[in-house]
């Protein structure tokens, strides 16, 4: 890089993530939490630097001024009609019922499930009538418990399957539950999970072979860490590690994350209410504090069904009418980054335990089966 020449925000925030990456103290600290997530969190960070430091004085504001007018909200929710489309395929190839690319091991449908589904590449765009489908659940009392019933993995397929007393899936989604009965796609959650039990048959040869003394495989320990995307995770870095120059904004601006996101309080609530510039009427109930949590969703609901069909057509836009072109598009620019997925512990660690169970049992080290 030329000495005369400033450099781009993109190269900014390329030496500070390389800084970030490279700092042995902030190693140390990551280790404490999942180590899947450190690498989305160190880009994030850096971004945030990396505002702060050429538009001090505007750093967030895009964010607030986006939420006021429902757009990221919308923006949300279609990638919540895509997890459902998404949920529905890992239920078929559970199954046995189709063959999908990419995928090997029942995990991967969790790593595109977590921040990749926009660019899941096998599946099909978002559509109008799905969109008019979101916004009837919106307008909807089914959509009244939403926030809080937000999965943290919207692809945990064993925790949708578990029936309660009464042979309901109780841990559903609401717009998982509103779409199959709108769509009659319920009865895929009755199919068997042939590629799941195969998995667990295959790990649980290997690790009985790799230690004979242990009856159970051993659960990954990474598993039971924190999240870094947990609101105390990232105040306590910034405090941490942020330089002074940047320390205060970026304080001011997890908190009014955390702020926005936490629809429980009281508090919250109220302000909520104070910044709406048009008369609402109060949701009727018994209850004041409910009363007053149902107002603030319902018009939050409403707002985002508002939004949502513009949005959309900003994204149908993007992708232009042809769809299978578009799908083909998808799948020549994962292919680098689904490489990449190898280099996940995680999952290496899974893929390996299959295949050497299949080898012990005389099988192909294939995910044919």
């Amino acid at each position: 890089m030329s000495a005369s020449r400033i450099p781009t925000q993109e190269e900014i925030a390329d030496q500070i993530r390389q800084q970030l990456e490279t700092d042995e103290r902030m190693k140390k600290w990551f280790s404490q939490y999942r180590n899947w997530e450190v690498d989305g969190f160190i880009k994030n960070w850096a971004n945030y630097r990396r505002s702060v430091l050429v538009s001090p004085n505007n750093f967030g504001n895009d964010f607030k001024a986006e939420n006021k007018e429902f757009n990221q909200q919308a923006r949300e929710a279609l990638e919540y009609i895509q997890q459902k489309k998404l949920f529905n395929l890992q239920c078929e190839w559970r199954a046995g019922k189709l063959d999908l690319p990419f995928i090997k091991i029942t995990y991967d449908f969790e790593i595109f499930g977590r921040g990749h589904v926009m660019e899941c590449p096998f599946l099909p765009p978002v559509t109008m009538q799905e969109v008019e489908l979101y916004c009837q659940f919106l307008n909807s009392p089914d959509a009244d418990d939403l926030e809080e019933e937000y999965p943290f993995n919207w692809q945990d397929y064993n925790e949708f399957k578990d029936e309660d007393e009464d042979g309901e899936f109780s841990y559903l989604p609401p717009w998982y539950d509103f779409y199959d009965g709108k769509v009659g796609t319920g009865y895929l959650l009755r199919l068997p999970d042939v590629k799941g039990e195969r998995e667990e048959y295959y790990r649980d040869v290997f690790h009985k072979h790799k230690n004979p003394n242990q009856a159970e495989y051993v659960r990954n320990p990474e598993l039971d860490k924190p999240s870094l995307f947990e609101y105390e995770a990232r105040l306590e870095f910034a405090k941490k590690f942020e330089p002074d120059e940047t320390l205060r904004p970026i304080i001011s601006y997890i908190k009014f994350l955390e702020s926005y996101d936490d629809s429980m309080s009281l508090d919250a609530d109220f302000d909520y209410l104070k910044e709406i510039p048009e008369p609402i009427s109060f949701v009727p109930h018994a209850d004041w504090k409910e009363s007053l949590r149902l107002t603030v969703v319902r018009y939050r609901n409403q707002k985002t069904a508002a939004a949502l069909p513009r949005i959309w057509r900003q994204y149908h836009k993007n992708i232009g009418d042809d769809h299978e072109a578009y799908v083909m598009r998808q799948i020549a620019k994962a292919n680098p980054d689904l490489d990449k997925m190898d280099d996940y512990k995680l999952r290496g660690q899974l893929m390996e335990s299959v295949l050497s169970g299949r080898e012990l049992l005389g099988e192909p080290r294939d995910f044919d089966f």
